[in-house]
């Protein structure tokens, strides 16, 4: 896969935007407590941004609710929802986009490459990590290390 700085940058910024955009939508009360919800179940880890663009098993003219593990994919999708793992899901163009937590990029790697779509090659996935800086938006991932002890 080619692989420009230009598309990393494309990628980073949209991230960015959708960051934004996701905590300027919590302004509700029922907002709120979904997000108190969501922040108990919430893993502590680093936050990545993983970007998913159709594979070599995707068909062309197919609808993608007749791909292949397509369903499976939504399934997964929805388990690290449910598990907290999921800050932030959303398409554009022909991508899929989610943020999310895990301990390292190599968990979050070995997730995605888990996926059922993913591992029958309708999806392919890059991951990069994100580091925030605006507090509100995603929060900042916390050293819990010996300094902070």
């Amino acid at each position: 896969m080619n692989v420009t700085r230009s598309s990393v940058r494309q990628v980073l910024f949209l991230a960015g935007l959708l960051a934004a955009g996701a905590g300027l939508a919590s302004g509700s009360n029922a907002a709120d407590e979904d997000q108190g919800a969501i922040a108990e179940r919430r893993p502590d880890g680093k936050v990545f941004l993983v970007q998913f663009s159709v594979g070599p098993g995707w068909v062309a003219g197919r609808p993608p609710q007749e791909q292949s593990r397509f369903k499976e994919h939504g399934s997964n999708l929805r388990r690290l929802r449910d598990e907290g793992r999921i800050v932030l899901g959303a398409r554009y163009a022909d991508k899929g986009l989610i943020v999310v937590r895990f301990a390292s990029e190599e968990q979050a790697r070995a997730e995605m490459a888990s996926d059922p779509g993913v591992q029958a090659g309708t999806f392919v996935f890059e991951v990069h990590q994100l580091q925030p800086f605006y507090d509100g938006c995603l929060e900042r991932a916390v050293d819990r290390g010996p300094a902070h002890e």
